[in-house]
């Protein structure tokens, strides 16, 4: 069996991912290389990943890795996944730096994605995949619906009335888009790969990774309504958001602890913080 086969069968991930823990296992089979197959070996190669990726990519490279170990028919060899590392103050997008962001984008399909990115919180390769057929304009409110690649849940993200008028102007100008954000036809591609945001934002002297707006998102809405920042990010369970993608905002945090004292900041006498410190 193939090995592309095999982790679909076994992995129940998307097409996208199959090729990247492809990817990964033919990586780590070339390290392997004449080395027999062996707990000892398993432990080098474990050092050798360390030193390769991250503690939060390492998870999932570790996945692919196991997924070859069981192809190779050795699933005793299974390598351990590391915890992940959580930062409860992940990566925040101010607004001006976003607005400046824009600005500085002249190429109106490069703006729009950024644009998309921004209000949805959506992946790369989600926003690269979008067709004119997810985008609804005829409500009092715009909305991109799609089923998200990864989670293979129903998104139903609103816009920004600038975005919204952005991506109205810009299907007027294109009539025959079928993608927003179409590929190489002659290479088989009909729409954008999931790096092409990465590049836009590189290019256009971003401080953040596409994957700050998802944390962005998640991080600055509102607490009373995770049900609707579920539905805007395609998030298929509220323990992902707030494991991964919601961080703790120092503010809000001291305001619900003024609320939950009965002591508003804006009542507080604030030369009596704390007893010594005045």
């Amino acid at each position: 069996m193939k090995l592309e086969t095999f982790i679909r069968q076994n992995a129940r991930v998307n097409d996208s991912t199959v090729a990247r823990y492809a990817a990964v296992a033919r990586s780590f089979q070339g390290w392997v290389s004449s080395r027999p197959l062996n707990p000892e070996t398993v432990q080098d190669g474990e050092r050798w990943l360390r030193e390769r990726y991250k503690p939060n990519s390492l998870s999932n490279v570790v996945t692919a890795v196991n997924l070859w170990l069981r192809w190779k028919n050795h699933p005793e060899l299974r390598m351990r996944r590391p915890p992940k590392e959580f930062n409860p103050r992940p990566r925040t997008i101010d607004d001006k730096e976003y607005r400046q962001l824009v600005a500085r984008i002249t190429e109106p399909m490069e703006r729009l994605a950024v644009r998309l990115s921004h209000d949805t919180g959506w992946s790369p390769n989600d926003i690269a995949a979008i067709q004119r057929n997810d985008v609804d304009l005829s409500g009092p409110a715009a909305i991109v619906r799609k089923v998200r690649q990864k989670t293979r849940v129903v998104a139903e993200a609103g816009l920004l009335k600038e975005t919204a008028d952005e991506l109205r102007a810009y299907l007027g100008s294109n009539p025959e888009m079928a993608y927003l954000f179409p590929g190489d036809r002659r290479q088989g591609k009909p729409h954008r790969n999931r790096t092409w945001v990465n590049a836009v934002l590189k290019r256009h002297g971003a401080s953040f990774s596409p994957r700050a707006f998802r944390s962005n998102l998640a991080t600055i809405w509102p607490g009373d309504d995770i049900k609707g920042l579920m539905v805007q990010g395609g998030w298929s369970d509220s323990k992902t958001i707030f494991s991964h993608y919601r961080g703790n905002l120092r503010e809000r945090q001291i305001a619900s602890l003024e609320a939950a004292m009965g002591r508003p900041a804006k009542d507080r006498d604030l030369d009596d913080e704390l007893p010594g410190y005045g």
